[in-house]
């Protein structure tokens, strides 16, 4: 049988784009155009605690299920994560100790992704493996990088971190009396405090499409592991319906209407950045009460954002 090559159609590369993704796809079209269209070079490398954290627990913990370490003290205190632990640069204060709570919690989270590995059958795994699918009705292709690819297995990783807050003490803490006290703050670095969370009882809808287009691509069957410092959950097809294939089968196909809809909005812009910004006006509220996708962008990107719109 004959395999057909295929282009990515104009409509994508008259603004520059080759491919996409689930994280892309699930962008509102106001955030994908500032990010995909607008700005791609500026906002390429805007980082924040949650991400460059995510990356950490992630490098963590395949290094460690894929490596030849002895210990998880033994990953953490490697050249590679102690280089990324210092070159992470902050944007403000709270990034900045919410960053410092994610390191001191790296090896917590990452026993518990690994607890949750251990229920499943014993296997090998490889890491970051690339993979890349056209699937019906979208007009480019999906690039995706799974993060653990095992021998009976695949799966993703997903991580839960709480927030830090301004809490300065009132009084001076004091020392634990006997050998039996429970630590008095185990959760303060400085002023800051850390609130601790709890994994999701369900996975999150925009996983299990991600988790969707994996299998896809890869037939084993899938896994999500959810980890926070001081709470896990595995979730298999065994013992959570939204991983059944049935299920999957209609999370990617309301992934692929996701992607329609902008690449109907490419079409119609037709290279023409103007009209397509105003297929994809933004809620200035977001940009304005710096919710998470707004937070770490610097002053002037939100500006020529908003000077596009004549704000």
């Amino acid at each position: 049988m004959e395999k057909r090559i295929r282009k990515v159609a104009d409509c994508y590369t008259k603004f520059g784009l080759q491919h996409t993704s689930k994280s892309t796809a699930c962008l509102k079209h106001s955030d994908r155009f500032f990010k995909k269209i607008l700005l791609p070079k500026e906002t390429r490398n805007l980082n924040n605690a949650s991400f460059q954290g995510g990356t950490l627990v992630h490098d963590v913990v395949q290094l460690f299920v894929t490596e030849n370490y002895e210990t998880l003290d033994d990953v953490i205190n490697s050249d590679k994560i102690q280089k990324d632990i210092d070159s992470y640069l902050a944007f403000n204060d709270k990034d900045k100790y919410k960053f410092k709570f994610i390191v001191k919690n790296l090896k917590a989270t990452a026993q518990n992704h690994l607890a949750n590995l251990a229920e499943l059958e014993q296997q090998t795994f490889k890491k970051e493996i690339e993979y890349t699918a056209w699937l019906p009705n979208v007009e480019t292709y999906w690039l995706m990088y799974l993060d653990l690819v095992g021998t009976k297995n695949f799966g993703d990783l997903k991580n839960c971190f709480g927030s830090a807050k301004l809490s300065p003490l009132k009084k001076p803490i004091k020392a634990a009396k006997k050998k039996t006290d429970k630590p008095v703050i185990d959760n303060r670095i400085d002023d800051w405090v850390y609130s601790n969370v709890k994994v999701p009882t369900r996975p999150y809808f925009s996983d299990v499409m991600q988790i969707s287009l994996y299998k896809n691509s890869c037939p084993l069957p899938p896994f999500l592991s959810y980890a926070s410092n001081c709470d896990r959950k595995l979730f298999t097809e065994n013992n959570c319906d939204e991983l059944k294939q049935e299920n999957l089968d209609q999370a990617i196909k309301i992934l692929q209407v996701y992607e329609k809809a902008w690449q109907k909005k490419l079409e119609i812009a037709d290279g023409d950045i103007e009209k397509l910004a105003w297929l994809c006006v933004p809620d200035v509220s977001d940009i304005k009460k710096n919710t998470f996708m707004w937070e770490n962008v610097p002053d002037e990107y939100k500006q020529k954002f908003l000077d596009v719109y004549g704000l």
